[in-house]
């Protein structure tokens, strides 16, 4: 059985938690974070799945290596917001000018259902925006070593297998521009949703139908070392995983 590992949660804040706003008492809440794969038509957690009628995925994992919180400036008064940004972060207060930051690596294995991999005290606020960064693994033990990304299943009943070691961050938010994270003397939870059938939807997505077997070996390769030839495909993957992500309130 496939384990989601996490390896040294560093928790940081670029004021220390010296403060919180200066409209929000003191005090602090529970952020948990959680991940899952899924499908557009029924939203629910995957452990392997038919993603169209080509393409079976039986494997997706991924490793990110830290994670920023952004705090919501229309909780802040204007005239502050107006204040030189030098002595802003010097003022005691947690504002929106500074992030929360939780360092991983977060080694994530999405087919295990519906997995919950942080929970962390945080300030009391609003939190409009997660952003977070994909990076290669550095464990020689798992199979992500050297990647940031692994796919694997069937298209057309032949294996295939996608990775990449591309070192992106991506911003994602709720969908509704009006929602936010919010912690208020409480334990809220997020889920980070990868929608597998936005990244191989033959339409607006990825059509893997079109991925060969450049070397013959029986195995589709799709990844930047371009060694069947899919090179082409494993960067328009690389950029509908970024795409495809939703924040759903937990």
């Amino acid at each position: 059985m496939k384990t989601l590992k996490i390896s040294t949660l560093l928790i940081a804040v670029a004021t220390l938690f010296v403060g919180c706003s200066k409209d929000e008492a003191d005090g602090n809440g529970l952020l948990r974070i959680s991940a899952k794969a899924s499908v557009s038509e029924n939203g629910t957690a995957l452990t392997a799945k038919s993603v169209n009628t080509d393409v079976t995925v039986t494997d997706f994992r991924m490793n990110l290596k830290e994670f920023e919180l952004e705090i919501e400036e229309s909780e802040y008064d204007e005239n502050e917001m107006m204040d030189d940004s030098d002595s802003w972060n010097d003022d005691g207060y947690y504002d929106f000018e500074d992030e929360i930051e939780l360092e991983g690596p977060f080694e994530l294995d999405l087919l295990q259902g519906e997995i919950s991999f942080i929970t962390t005290e945080v300030p009391n606020g609003a939190f409009e925006e997660l952003e977070f960064k994909f990076d290669e693994s550095d464990d020689p033990t798992s199979d992500l070593f050297g990647k940031s990304v692994l796919i694997q299943g069937t298209v057309n009943e032949v294996p295939f297998i996608f990775w990449h070691n591309f070192e992106d961050e991506v911003e994602v938010d709720f969908e509704n521009p009006e929602f936010d994270i919010v912690i208020r003397d409480n334990t809220d939870g997020i889920t980070i949703d990868f929608d597998l059938s936005q990244i191989f939807d033959v339409v607006s997505g990825v059509d893997l139908a079109q991925a060969v077997d450049g070397n013959e070996n029986g195995t589709i390769e799709i990844s930047p070392d371009n060694a069947d030839g899919n090179g082409d495909l494993a960067q328009l993957i690389r950029e509908r995983i970024k795409t495809a992500i939703d924040l759903l309130d937990d």
